[in-house]
């Protein structure tokens, strides 16, 4: 690392703030409040942060382990941009990560707020639902898959965790701090899709028509529930098709975001946005 940006880097160990600061957000997240706190524990991450306009507070560097010009340049810009400097031990980087090998970078931040109204919907604008879901990492594969297969949000009904939670963002490659995910109520959920013309296709093992069997063209919203307690009885009885996935071996069910994947890419194919 260059000397002169190194001199303006402010030396911290486990005690200071911003390090408490940046433990906490991973101990405590939460996904109220008009903007909320988020632990980023990557250069990946913090890249991505940067792009979906999250402010970031502090930037955590271990020069140790900063091997590649794109992070120092990735960290240099993280400061032009306000965020206070710190140089860390090893020690401390692994433990704000929580990894063995960390690339040397870390980040606290406050992203804002999603609503409904952060969605732009038109003729082919598909929407995935996650209702009741009870994994953190479930919710962060979803939202990764969501980004792959093109979708434009991610609405999530009933969670018992916050949204900021670092399986959340780990698990989705932080896409959940650049795709709109919204937390909402059921019954909001249901009026605004039907308010905006959105066909809706709830996946449930007991459905009667192969996933492959749907319409999935036009304005869609694919809803899937919970693992253990399966869809709402809301989302069964306003659904316009619901989807079973084939179960051929001796499992009834499949994970919850594998499921929603499965959905989206078929309403990709069908709407022909295909590579």
């Amino acid at each position: 690392m260059p000397e002169p940006y190194r001199a303006t880097l402010i030396s911290a160990g486990l005690k200071h703030p911003r390090v408490r600061e940046f433990l906490a957000a991973k101990r405590h997240p939460v996904s109220h409040g008009l903007a909320y706190p988020v632990a980023l524990e990557s250069s990946w991450m913090v890249g991505q942060a940067m792009l979906a306009g999250v402010t970031l507070r502090a930037v955590f560097v271990c020069p140790a382990l900063l091997e590649e010009a794109a992070g120092l340049a990735l960290a240099e810009k993280a400061v032009g941009l306000g965020a206070e400097g710190y140089e860390v031990s090893e020690k401390v980087i692994s433990r704000l990560t929580g990894r063995d090998r960390p690339d040397g970078i870390a980040a606290s931040g406050l992203a804002l707020q999603r609503t409904l109204g952060d969605i732009r919907v038109g003729r082919r604008t598909r929407v995935v639902i996650a209702d009741g879901w009870d994994l953190p990492g479930n919710l962060g594969t979803l939202i990764r898959c969501a980004d792959a297969a093109g979708a434009s949000g991610v609405l999530v009904v009933g969670q018992n965790f916050g949204l900021s939670h670092p399986l959340v963002l780990k698990a989705s490659l932080a896409a959940a701090l650049t795709v709109p995910v919204v937390a909402v109520g059921r019954q909001a959920a249901i009026q605004w899709l039907r308010d905006e013309g959105f066909r809706i296709v709830a996946a449930d093992p007991a459905g009667s028509r192969s996933y492959r069997n749907i319409d999935y063209r036009g304005p869609l919203a694919i809803v899937v529930g919970s693992e253990r307690r399966g869809l709402a009885s809301e989302w069964l009885a306003g659904a316009d098709s619901i989807a079973a996935i084939p179960m051929l071996g001796t499992c009834d069910s499949l994970n919850a975001a594998l499921a929603g994947a499965l959905l989206l890419y078929e309403a990709l194919a069908q709407g022909g946005d295909e590579c």
